[in-house]
């Protein structure tokens, strides 16, 4: 029969191995997560082309024996489209670029669309676009970008996020 003692004793022992076990797994580290986000009210009319969204960047970490890729994605769950006076379909082009990889530019390029002609406003239009971005010796940005096709507002609502978790690709 164990004593209160022993059995103290191994309680400790347990938690020390539970804890060990815990903090070697990179699925628990929050220094393996990054995230933007923006509740702001946010839209888009003039077309010149993508233009960052604000709120929405992150400057990723160089890479290290743990991690050597970055996996971004973009969650945006309220756009909507706009169009007042234009009887032109409306749509929406959102990207996540990552510049200054390594290897050159990285992105990946999403679209939403309203094909109903004379309707003022799309009903909501989630996006989430996800891409992997190769990390490189330094630090680099990463940005979420939306253009409109040129008559057309794009929209967002509240809640928008970019996020990456690192991870080591093999």
């Amino acid at each position: 029969m164990k004593t209160n003692g022993q059995l103290y004793v191994s309680a400790q022992i347990a938690i020390l191995a539970c804890l060990a076990l815990t903090a070697a797994s990179p699925l628990c580290a929050a220094a393996n997560f990054l995230s933007a986000e923006t509740t702001a009210p946010l839209s888009y009319t003039t077309f010149v082309g993508l233009t960052p969204i604000p709120g929405l960047s992150l400057d990723l970490p160089a890479a290290s024996t743990a991690y050597n890729t970055a996996v971004v994605t973009l969650s945006m769950p309220n756009l909507y489209l706009n169009q007042p006076t234009s009887n032109i379909p409306m749509s929406a082009t959102l990207e996540l670029v990552a510049p200054f990889a390594p290897r050159g530019l990285v992105s990946a390029t999403g679209g939403i669309g309203c094909d109903t002609s004379g309707t003022s406003n799309s009903a909501p239009k989630p996006i989430t676009i996800v891409v992997a971005v190769p990390l490189g010796s330094a630090s680099q940005p990463v940005t979420a970008e939306w253009a409109g096709n040129g008559s057309s507002t794009v929209n967002t609502n509240f809640h928008a996020s970019l996020s990456a978790v690192l991870v080591m690709r093999q």
